[in-house]
């Protein structure tokens, strides 16, 4: 692990005279899991966000591979969308049309391959997340944990580089915990790197490399999950307190 791939520098944000971000700079390294811990309200899912342009920064930079993506237009985002993914925290399943239509989305939308080749990429993608077989299911038939991995499913169907997960195990009961960070270490193990907003200490210290803290606009602490459980500051500490 060496390359990064995506650079923060100097993020700042506010809403009004709300200031979010206060001078963020992060890097994520090509196949990295990072955990981005931080109270509510501390603009972790805007930062998430803010990558992929669904959030406008108001000063910095956002770096994909060394080239600038903060100042592109919503057409010229289109193809880092398919490289840095969004996982939705509640999955953003569509609820009118079945799994199979769901996750094949993006490769309709994206892609020239076949209705085949779209069907079997799908059922690969059912076999990965736990769930084969189940195409013509509705969102409404699945539980709260299987509508997680299927918007999984669909944000990681086009091979991104980088996913982000907003909060994926919210919610959720402990079986399903596990499936869902079960999942997420199948695609570390993949090269896929992430950055990982939750609540979940220890889902992020079983999956992270790193731990990032956010705190009042800036970041407190970026380090290994070993150094933040061993962490004397007091902020750090209500983290693994939890």
């Amino acid at each position: 692990m060496g390359e990064v791939i995506l650079e923060l520098k100097n993020i700042h944000k506010s809403f009004g005279t709300n200031k979010i971000h206060r001078g963020i700079n992060l890097s994520l390294k090509k196949g990295e899991s990072l955990g981005l811990l931080g109270g509510s309200g501390t603009g972790k899912s805007v930062l998430l966000r803010s990558i992929i342009g669904l959030e406008r920064i108001d000063q910095g930079e956002i770096l994909f591979h060394g080239e600038r993506i903060d100042q592109l237009s919503e057409e010229e985002l289109t193809p880092y969308r398919i490289k840095i993914s969004y996982s939705f925290q509640s999955g953003a399943l569509f609820d009118s049309i079945n799994v199979f239509e769901n996750i094949g989305y993006p490769l309709f939308e994206h892609t020239r391959f076949s209705y085949q080749q779209i069907k079997d990429k799908v059922a690969e993608m059912l076999k990965l997340i736990d769930l084969p077989g189940r195409e013509h299911i509705m969102p409404s038939d699945l539980s709260g944990g299987m509508q997680k991995r299927v918007g999984m499913a669909r944000a990681m169907i086009l091979n991104p580089e980088v996913i982000l997960y907003d909060e994926p195990t919210a919610g959720l009961d402990p079986a399903n915990t596990l499936n869902v960070v079960g999942l997420m270490q199948r695609l570390k193990e993949k090269g896929l790197a992430s950055i990982f907003v939750t609540h979940d200490i220890p889902s992020a210290l079983s999956l992270c490399d790193r731990i990032v803290v956010l705190n009042e606009g800036k970041i407190i602490f970026n380090d290994t999950p070993t150094n933040f459980q061993n962490s004397d500051d007091p902020i750090v500490k209500k983290f693994n307190a939890h």
